[in-house]
C-alpha cells in the first residue's frame, strides 16, 4: 500500500498515551514516510484534553526539536486538531484538522459525542426527547456552521464522529432518510469550502467500530463533489500508527477514490492508493 504516512496523531501533550519522541521512534522504526502530530486545541467549556496556550507552546517547541533531530530519517510536521467549538491560533501550525466533538443542546450548552455510549444515550433522552435523529441533525448543523466560518481548515476530521458508538445501529439507523439527509446536507455545504476529508480509523483501534468513518454513503457523495481524502489513524498510542489503513484504502476505492493526499513541506500532494 502506498500510504505509509500518518497525520492525525495525539501525544501526552493532550490525551495521548505516548510522548512525541516515543511516537517518532516507533514511526521511524516502522518505516513511515512522514509523521504529523495534531494535538487537540483548547475548548473552554471542556478543558479535559485540549492544549491551553502554554501547553501548545511547549508542544510546538518539542515538535520543532524532533523535526530537526529526525531530519535525515523521518519528515515530521506540527499540526493541530482544532475543535470547531474552541479557540486557538492556527497560524503556527503546518496544517489544521477541523473537527467537532460536541453537539449543541437545545437549551444551551454542549454534550460530547465521543466519550461513551452512555453519555450519548443520556443526551438523546434528556435533551432531544429520545429522538436520535434530532440529536444527529443538531450535531451536523452545528458542525457545518462552525466549519464554514472557521478561518482555516486543511482537513475535515472524523466527519460523522457521532456514529462512533453506533456499530450495528445500536443508537440509530444510519440508513434512515432523516439521518442521511442531515449528514449529506452538512457534507455538501462543507465540501464546497473545505474539500479534503479524512478517512479515520481511530474507533477501530479502540474497539468501537469494525470499519472506518465516514460512512460509505458520505464518501461516495464526497467523491461526486470532487472531494479529496487523507488516511488517518487518529492514534492516541504508538501501536495505533497506520492502524486499519488497508481497510481505509479499500473503503476509499469502493467509494470511487483512486488517490489519497499526503503532506510535505511543500503542502498537500496526491498518491495512488
Amino acid at each position: 500500500m502506498s500510504v505509509r504516512a500518518d497525520f492525525h496523531v495525539h501525544t501526552t501533550f493532550c490525551d495521548g498515551a505516548a510522548t512525541p519522541r516515543e511516537m517518532a521512534e516507533v514511526a521511524r522504526s516502522a518505516g513511515l514516510t512522514a509523521l504529523g502530530f495534531s494535538g487537540h486545541s483548547f475548548v473552554e467549556f471542556d478543558p479535559s484534553c485540549g492544549m491551553n496556550a502554554e501547553t501548545a507552546g511547549r508542544y510546538r517547541v518539542e515538535i520543532r526539536a524532533l523535526r530537526k533531530e529526525y531530519a535525515e530519517a523521518l519528515p515530521i510536521f506540527s499540526g493541530i486538531e482544532k475543535d470547531v467549538y474552541g479557540e486557538a491560533d492556527t497560524a503556527p501550525y503546518d496544517y489544521v484538522i477541523g473537527s467537532g466533538h460536541y453537539v449543541p443542546l437545545p437549551g444551551g450548552g454542549f454534550s460530547p459525542v465521543d466519550v461513551s455510549p452512555e453519555t450519548t444515550i443520556s443526551a438523546i433522552r434528556e435533551h432531544f426527547s429520545g429522538d436520535a435523529f434530532r440529536y444527529a441533525a443538531a450535531y451536523y448543523e452545528g458542525l457545518a456552521v462552525r466549519l464554514l466560518t472557521a478561518p482555516r481548515v486543511d482537513i475535515v476530521g472524523h466527519f460523522d464522529l457521532i456514529a462512533k458508538f453506533n456499530e450495528g445501529g445500536r443508537l440509530f439507523d444510519e440508513r434512515n432518510p432523516r439521518y442521511q439527509s442531515a449528514a449529506l446536507d452538512a457534507l455538501e455545504a462543507v465540501a464546497k469550502v473545505h474539500p479534503r476529508f479524512e478517512i479515520n480509523t481511530g474507533a477501530m483501534s479502540r474497539g468501537w467500530r469494525s470499519a472506518p468513518y465516514p460512512a460509505p454513503f458520505l464518501l461516495k457523495r464526497l467523491k461526486e463533489l470532487s472531494g479529496r481524502i487523507v488516511l488517518s489513524s487518529d492514534s492516541h498510542s504508538a501501536a495505533a500508527l497506520l492502524y486499519g489503513f488497508r481497510e481505509a484504502a479499500e473503503l476509499a476505492k469502493a467509494s470511487g477514490f483512486a488517490e489519497a493526499d499526503l503532506f510535505s513541506e511543500h503542502g498537500f500532494y496526491a498518491v495512488k492508493l
